[in-house]
This record gives C-alpha cells, structure tokens and sequence, in this order.
C-alpha cells in the first residue's frame, strides 16, 4: 500500500472516525483504524463492536490523494492521529511493507509505525435487504438534541440508556426518559416503514456531532441488531439496545389542573439564576408557587443562602400551586425546546408535570417533582 494526500484531508477523516474507536480493549485491533486503499478513494474505518464511523476520501484536487499502490492496514489511532497532526502542513507519504511497518512522512520528517494485518479488523454489520429511510438531517439533529439527554446514565436498565424510535406512515417519534424525566419528540414524515428500536444515547449524540446544520438528507436503515446513517460519504453504524422499551404514552397526563403560559426566555433564566443557588444540593431543588397569574420562583440552601424572584404569566387556567423539582431537569427541558412560549400543565403538587411550546405539542417534556413539606 502507497499513497500521497494533502495533511488536512486525511487528519479530517481521522478525526471523523476516532470518535468510534476502543478506549479499553484486550484487542488491540479496535484500538485502531483500518485504511483500505483503492485506485480512487482512501476509506478510513473505526469499529469498537457498539460503533463504527467509516468515511470516504475521493482521489482528487482538494484531497489531493495520489494511489500508487492499493492496499489494506490498521494504525494505532492514538499514535497515528498525533503523528499526523504534528506533521507539517504539506503532502504526506505513506508506504507499507511486507511486515506492516508503516512509513509516514513529509518533507524532512519521517515516522515507522507498527500496524496490524487489515484481515484482522471485525467486519461492519450488514444492511442488505432492509429498507430505508431518508430524513433531512436537521430535522434528524433536532430530534436527538431535544431528546437524548433525558436518557438515563445508570446501566441499572438498560434499554433506558437509550432512546425509543418509532417510525410508522405518517410519523417520527423519539423518546428518551431515565425515570425520573421524559422527552419525546414528533415529526410528521409520510410513508416511512415501520419500526421500533432503542438506540443507545451515546451512539446519537455522537451521531448529533456530525451531522450537517442543512437540510440535505441522511438515510437512515434499521435491523433488528443494528442502525445505519448514511450522511454523504460517511456511514454511521450503531448497535441497538436489547430488552423491551416502557409504554410511556400512558405517563403522560391528558389533562391539567393547572396550566399556565409564560414567556421561555424568562422562565429559563429565572430557574437557571435559582439553580445557582441550588446546584449543590443533590436534586437541584427548586420552588415554584403559581398564585393568579404570578409565578415565585425561589431556592434556598442553609450553607449557601436564598433567592426570590417573580414573573407573570401570559395566561393562567386553574388552581393555584406549589410545586418543588430538579431545577437541572427544567433548565435542559427548556432548553431543548427552544421556544418564545412556553406552556406548563401541572396535576398538584405530588405529580409529574408537563413542559411544552405553546400551541405545539409535538414537543413535549414531562418532569416528575421532589416532594417537600412547606
């Protein structure tokens, strides 16, 4: 295997696929990356058995690649990936030989690197015969973003570390929750096959970080074992997650006691300027009183101190309130959906309540409170 390419492009496919490779691993192969070279295009692959990013770089002007030889080899990525960043900013030259010792060089600086033989890297899933589905990626980033942080960290459950995704003819749902918090999130989208699988958190805000910010379309495959996103000339293979995901339609209330409307800027910063005082304790306890159309936001810590503050609401139904909750939980709900108004339905105090744009609810957060005594 020989080739010359342009540094940038090749540290941008490395750095592309690094995010896929094994950290702690007995096998030393999927601490690494496998090169493929053929007569047009240099293919760069990381696979450590839960994810693998594999990426295409053409062999033209911009890449500058030049095949001189095809070829296969797996280079320690940590190693590879430095050596070739610390490289100056100029052609690169990489040469194999029989015993796999790799020659990186440019201009007067030249490294030997060990490699693996490429036949010893794990083959990616197979997606033969399944059909696909195309979804343009900021829709695609929108529904990760506003769902996967609700997705438990604790491997006490599985199938919650990871968000629910179900496709059917007329619609896209993702879902996450860790118990204690749900977000869900749909997208009318014709014609798509049906499917549900749970994919793990981890594997889409990997996923989120690549993604393009336009509106051009990545196709999506899903097995019963694994997913496919094909985004240009980057595949992104996940495994899914095993087990039966929770029906959590029924989690949500379909009526309020209480619902009242207010400004989203406002009540984000409110919360985040209460939190301030309530990150250290262990639930990020925050207070909420709803009396007519004012809301009192405070928070309170013996070691730390206090805070009070007051809003409005655009518009109030129902009965007053007191209500406590995780004040972290609220900020990231908030956050996630990203709107100018924003309506809370609440149930008293002891139940869970529900968090979503107003007049919009195909975006929805569902946070359960901390009981207290007042």
């Amino acid at each position: 295997m020989e080739l010359l390419m342009n540094k940038q492009a090749l540290a941008n496919a490395l750095q592309l696929v690094s995010k896929a490779v094994a950290v702690r691993t007995p096998k030393q192969v999927l601490m690494g990356i496998l090169l493929e070279v053929h007569p047009d295009e240099l293919v760069a692959t990381a696979y450590n058995l839960e994810l693998a990013i594999q990426t295409r770089v053409p062999a033209d002007e911009e890449t500058g690649l030049q095949v001189r030889q095809t070829g296969a080899i797996v280079l320690p990525a940590r190693y590879f990936g430095e050596i070739v960043r610390k490289l100056p900013d100029t052609q690169i030259h990489m040469r194999v030989d029989a015993n796999y010792m790799t020659e990186i060089s440019a201009e007067s600086v030249e490294f030997h690197l060990h490699g693996i033989d490429a036949e010893e890297f794990p083959e990616l899933p197979n997606f033969i015969g399944y059909e696909s589905m195309h979804i343009p990626a900021h829709t695609l980033g929108r529904l990760i973003e506003s769902t996967v942080f609700a997705a438990a960290t604790s491997e006490v459950r599985p199938a919650l570390t990871g968000v629910s995704i179900t496709s059917d003819a007329t619609q896209l749902t993702f879902v996450a929750t860790d118990g204690l918090r749900l977000a869900q999130h749909r997208v009318a989208h014709p014609d798509l096959p049906e499917r549900h699988v749970v994919i793990p958190a981890k594997s889409l805000s990997e996923l989120s970080k690549i993604l393009p910010e336009d509106d051009s379309p990545v196709e999506m495959v899903l097995t019963p074992s694994h997913g496919l996103f094909v985004l240009g000339s980057t595949r992104f293979y996940t495994r899914l997650l095993e087990g039966s995901y929770p029906d959590t339609s029924r989690l949500i209330p379909r009526s309020a006691r209480t619902q009242v409307v207010l400004p989203g800027d406002a009540f984000l910063q409110a919360i985040d300027r209460a939190a301030l005082i309530a990150r250290d304790k262990d639930n990020h306890m925050v207070r909420l009183e709803v009396e007519g159309d004012t809301l009192t936001v405070t928070s309170h810590s013996p070691e730390v101190g206090n805070v009070s503050e007051t809003l409005h609401a655009l518009r109030k139904e129902g009965e007053d309130l007191q209500i406590a909750f995780n004040g972290r939980y609220v900020i990231e709900a908030v956050r996630a959906l990203d709107a100018a108004e924003i309506a809370i339905r609440f149930n008293g105090a002891n139940q869970a309540f529900v968090i979503e744009r107003s007049g919009d609810p195909s975006m929805l957060q569902l946070i359960s409170p901390i009981l207290w005594r007042s």
